[in-house]
């Protein structure tokens, strides 16, 4: 109650605000340039392969629009916290993890079995694991998320599938933008972007530096960012379309903290980790070019290739970590849309391809003081996968039905360069193909109401770490984890478009689930571990307090509130490890019940607010649901103020305050972190207090 009354003062206070100034302030001021909030229910999508509107999509989809981003700082992980089913944890600037509908909870760092595609380049590895800590919000003009498997069109996927859509420039419009940060802990960001938009040409650079002094010992971050994106036009037929980005990021590491320091000295690093002053630096950079050509007999053709590169150290307690990796490959697409009768036909058909090459070195730190020691491991891994897919897509009257299919081939080749023990480790292991087939009917039961059923297969082949058994022997009984998902729900567009809501309810059941299993400090192996039950609500309602999409062309007030909500259901169904059955418990790691709301407050002057409540239910720490982590509530506050000089020259200033109410809270968890008879086991990772920055933006149009 304390919380919801904080949020109702805020929110007054902002209106309050916002009228005693109309009058001497809305002469001052281009109205044109207020920054709008978007219907929901208008928002066009193309992530399910053929170009939409949001209410009428057959399947599980969220939509986060650019305005929803410039609420981001430093990446994009506090504007993913809006989607639900979504959970994101936060252990620092460079340690992020994500999990969709619980696929993914039980690993204790980094986001795995959930695929990420900026456009239409693969950002995810061959290993499964995907990286986005490094993507700069301003990059970034929408991103759809695919809750749920999508493996009929982008392959292995049990959790889901992101998409970042790449910024562009405005039609015939060229602009320079400067955006400069500062905040507390030492928070300072620094970018320039240019756009240009022509009949034929389309370009947008941006460069960026942002580095903290961090909350916590040994949290320094700092990172430098690139990106270019241009898109061109040789006829009305014919186009393509280049992208590259790159980072270069130096982090230090504190890693987690056990109950007590937790509780009485969050800001302490953990000891071994401060001892050998851990870090990781990795620099990344991937480019994609893409070529469309529509035909004169309606068929449109897609082709696209990729290079990724990363390179990282990282220096931790137990030993030094170098690995880098090259990965290339490509997409084919080719598409037709037919209308026979009154029935709209479109078929969509393709490929993919994805190679990758991984180098990974393992020296000693002896001591744990930081020092790199003689090197004991050295392998060399190659890894494919290789898709096929199609897609018949039909609407009929107030039907639309969608079938698809995928092929899946993968597999690696691993070679031993060097092996501290005397087995040598190197072999290759292919998996069974996969077939993985999707099914959804949608209906338009009333003009503002559509309702749909799908059924998707998902599936996800294990990484060679997970393959390797404690022996450093490739285990060949392993098998890809496989799921079927049923989804139900209702999209409703009500009272004039002022209410939108998005229901979705799904049921998922895991089979042969591979779970990581601790062998040493930091050393994992994977087993196929019988399956587990995934079920749940997700809610998402859009409500116009005041005004509505069409008043924002009048330019008057609007108060745009969002609720997303997931009541969540995880359990081991059929679990045993080391003769303990783990049937019935929750998995670990993550909440029962997870809430985002906000109030977004425009004005016809200039002045701009936006409050955000985040709240998470309980957390289970182990296998055992035997210890968890409390449940919590935060609020983020950002207020600004835009001014149109000269017809040319935009300025907008805001000011952010994160973690408005001073939670103390675990924003993320290790799940069945070890502890012995002297050394308590560090579940967790604290949450940033409250912390402030200012921001300003000089973009100059013309």
């Amino acid at each position: 109650m304390r919380i919801f009354l904080l949020f109702i003062l805020l929110l007054s206070n902002c209106l309050v605000f916002a009228q005693e100034n109309k009058s001497n302030l809305i002469l001052q001021n281009d109205s044109s340039q207020i920054k709008n909030p978007v219907d929901l229910s208008e928002i066009e999508i193309t992530a399910f392969g053929t170009p939409g509107q949001l209410k009428s999509a057959a399947g599980s989809i969220s939509v986060i629009p650019a305005d929803r981003l410039e609420m981001a700082a430093v990446n994009v992980a506090s504007a993913l916290t809006s989607v639900p089913g979504v959970v994101m944890q936060e252990g620092s600037l460079g340690t992020i993890k994500l999990t969709l509908r619980g696929i993914g909870s039980r690993y204790a760092y980094g986001t795995k079995k959930i695929k990420l595609f900026f456009g239409d380049i693969p950002m995810y590895s061959a290993e499964g694991e995907t990286t986005f800590d490094d993507i700069n919000p301003e990059y970034i003009s929408r991103i759809e998320v695919l809750r749920g498997p999508t493996s009929s069109l982008y392959g292995s996927s049990l959790g889901g599938t992101l998409i970042f859509y790449p910024q562009s420039a405005n039609f015939n419009q060229e602009n320079i933008k400067l955006i400069s940060s500062a905040g507390s802990y030492g928070y300072l960001k620094n970018g320039l972007n240019y756009s240009s938009g022509t009949l034929k040409n389309n370009l947008a650079v941006s460069i960026s530096r942002i580095q903290t002094d961090g909350y916590r010992q040994n949290s320094q971050y700092s990172r430098n960012s690139f990106f270019l994106n241009q898109h061109h036009s040789y006829s009305t037929k014919l186009s393509d379309n280049f992208v590259i980005s790159g980072s270069q990021i130096k982090a230090q590491i504190p890693s987690s903290l056990d109950a007590t320091t937790f509780s009485t000295n969050p800001q302490k690093a953990a000891t071994s980790w401060l001892k050998t002053a851990g870090y990781e630096h990795p620099n990344r950079i991937f480019s994609g070019y893409n070529i469309h050509y529509a035909a004169d007999n309606g068929w449109n053709y897609s082709a696209s290739s990729f290079l990724n590169a990363r390179d990282t150290e990282e220096n931790r307690p137990f030993n030094f970590l170098n690995e880098s990796g090259f990965s290339y490959g490509g997409r084919l697409l080719t598409q037709r849309s037919k209308t026979v009768g009154e029935t709209m036909i479109h078929f969509s058909a393709g490929g993919n391809a994805y190679f990758e090459n991984i180098r990974s070195k393992l020296s000693e730190n002896p001591g744990g003081k930081g020092l790199k020691g003689s090197l004991f491991q050295d392998g060399k891994e190659t890894l494919y996968q290789s898709d096929f897919f199609t897609q018949l897509e039909m609407h009929y009257q107030k039907f639309s039905v969608t079938a698809g299919l995928n092929f899946n081939r993968s597999g690696f080749l691993y070679k031993d360069l060097k092996s501290a023990d005397t087995i040598n480790q190197s072999g290759s292991y292919h998996f069974a193909p996969i077939l993985a087939p999707r099914i959804s009917i949608g209906y338009q039961a009333l003009p503002n109401i559509f309702i749909y059923t799908a059924v998707n297969k998902g599936f996800s082949v294990p990484s060679l770490s997970e393959t390797l058994s404690p022996l450093g022997l490739i285990n060949r009984t392993i098998k890809p984890e496989k799921a079927w998902c049923v989804e139900t729900g209702a999209r409703l567009s009500l009272f004039d478009h002022s209410t939108f809501l998005d229901l979705a309810y799904y049921y998922m059941r895991v089979n042969d689930l591979i779970v990581p299993k601790r062998v040493a400090e930091e050393a994992y192996v994977g087993m196929n571990a019988g399956s587990s039950l995934h079920r749940g609500l997700e809610v998402a309602v859009s409500q116009w307090l005041i005004g509505n999409n069409q008043a924002l062309a009048n330019h008057k007030y609007t108060l745009l509130a969002t609720i997303n909500y997931a009541s969540n259901r995880y359990n081991f169904q059929d679990f045993t490890a080391d003769n303990v059955s783990y049937a019935g418990k929750k998995l670990p790691g993550m909440p029962d019940q997870v809430l985002s709301a906000t109030l977004d407050l425009k004005t016809p002057f200039g002045f701009y607010s936006r409050i955000d409540l985040n709240a998470s239910g309980e957390v289970p720490l182990n296998d055992l649901n035997s210890l968890s982590a409390k449940s919590y509530q935060t609020i983020n506050l950002r207020s600004g103020y835009l001014l149109t000089c000269f017809k040319k020259l935009e300025v907008d200033g805001s000011l952010r305050f994160t973690n408005l109410t001073n939670t103390h809270y675990a924003s993320m968890v290790v799940v069945n972190a070890p502890g012995t008879s002297t050394v308590a086991p560090r579940y967790f990772y604290p949450g940033m207090p409250r912390w402030i920055s200012f921001t300003v933006v000089l973009t100059y149009r013309r």
